[in-house]
């Protein structure tokens, strides 16, 4: 008799929908309760520099000014916490994004169903979001990370349900928490006009709703439509950036750098005289974000949490270009790469912090699930004919 294997056991309890939601629900439960240990159950940091000043804009919208540096769109949610929360806005914001975290793993479920019409695929993808030591870890960050995944994700998920205007809505909402993720979206126009021959129009509109209100809103306080102000310091910031390595006074060496183009001239006449210092600078800035051996960050990072971080983005890069490419020739898993491309792009070019890897890294989850699920089936296989 044929050893039917744990493999086939548990595709057999699968398929009752029924025991498929139980074992979703226990996920969905396990990924809660990991961030709710991250965030209160232990002593770290909650805050950095970047934090800080997010606060200051969440004060300054409260106190009905404006401040045109980073994107407003988390300064809301904060200036949301701080007005319902009062002093336990900090507080009130961690229990948010363990709230978003944890709806971030059912998105990316409801993403890996819609793609490959495999809940046991689902079910796996949704568990290595749930327990994914980044995804994890980064909960307790009062940053940008969470929800502006949660918002792109929830656009992917919504775009597949064919909720047209809905994912625009969520996509605008990654906007304003994140302005490079509009190229994400860029792409998915494009892909879509290409290979479908199609415009979304509705999906359009959604976007533009929330990118709209913020705009404006910036437009009354200083005159200017504007999404955030800060591409002027990230460009003089990238100028010498190399991978761990960035200085941040460099702007206050150029005080006759006022605007943005300005500080773009200054960065391409950089690349221009020494080219291969650029190339080497932004090279650097790769092996920042995805090499399998990154910088100690100036002896802020133990070389546990570089080994740590190394093998995370072996995994992700290893099994999730196999998915990739195993499956590339379908429009809805070729949309699936638009994050890991953009985040990798912009962040080589510009400054590279690991964390600006967060966000592509489900992504890179749903595609590596596929690989990992091909070589389990592999091995049943194989054990069904010993």
């Amino acid at each position: 008799m044929m050893n039917t294997g744990l493999y086939q056991r548990f595709h057999t309890y699968i398929g009752n929908e029924k025991n498929n939601y139980r074992v979703l629900g226990f996920i969905l439960f396990v990924a809660f309760v990991v961030r709710v240990f991250i965030c209160f159950g232990i002593s770290l940091s909650h805050t950095i520099v970047d934090s800080d000043e997010y606060f200051l804009q969440a004060d300054k919208l409260l106190q009905g000014s404006y401040i045109n540096y980073f994107p407003n769109g988390y300064p809301y949610i904060i200036a949301l916490a701080k007005l319902f929360g009062g002093n336990y806005a900090a507080a009130l914001l961690l229990c948010l994004n363990i709230i978003l975290g944890t709806c971030s793993v059912y998105f990316v479920y409801s993403i890996t169903q819609r793609v490959f019409s495999d809940p046991i695929l689902a079910l796996l993808a949704a568990l290595l979001m749930a327990i994914f030591p980044t995804q994890v870890n980064y909960t307790r960050w009062l940053l940008t990370e969470v929800p502006s995944t949660f918002f792109l994700l929830g656009f992917y998920s919504f775009y597949l349900q064919k909720r047209f205007f809905t994912a625009g809505l969520a996509g605008g909402l990654a906007v304003i928490i994140r302005t490079e993720l509009l190229a994400i979206f860029l792409l998915v126009f494009l892909a879509e006009l290409l290979m479908k021959k199609s415009f979304r129009f509705m999906l359009a509109v959604g976007l533009l709703v929330p990118m709209l209100a913020a705009g404006y809103y910036a437009f009354l306080k200083t005159g200017f439509f504007s999404l955030s102000g800060h591409s002027k310091a990230n460009i003089m910031y990238s100028i010498t950036s190399s991978g761990g390595y960035v200085d941040w006074y460099f702007q206050d060496k150029h005080p006759e750098v006022k605007t943005s183009g300005q500080a773009m001239e200054l960065y391409i006449e950089y690349m221009k005289n020494d080219p291969v210092t650029y190339i080497k600078n932004r090279l650097a800035n790769l092996w920042e974000l995805w090499g399998f051996f990154p910088s100690s960050s100036d002896g802020g990072r133990s070389f546990i949490s570089r080994i740590l971080i190394g093998s995370i983005n072996l995994f992700l890069l290893l099994f999730g270009c196999c998915g990739f490419f195993k499956n590339y020739r379908r429009f809805d898993v070729l949309i699936l790469i638009f994050p890991f491309l953009v985040v990798t792009g912009v962040h080589t070019l510009l400054l590279a912090l690991p964390r600006y890897t967060f966000t592509a890294e489900p992504f890179l989850l749903i595609l590596a699930s596929f690989c990992c699920l091909s070589l389990l089936r592999k091995l049943s296989i194989k054990n069904q004919t010993v």
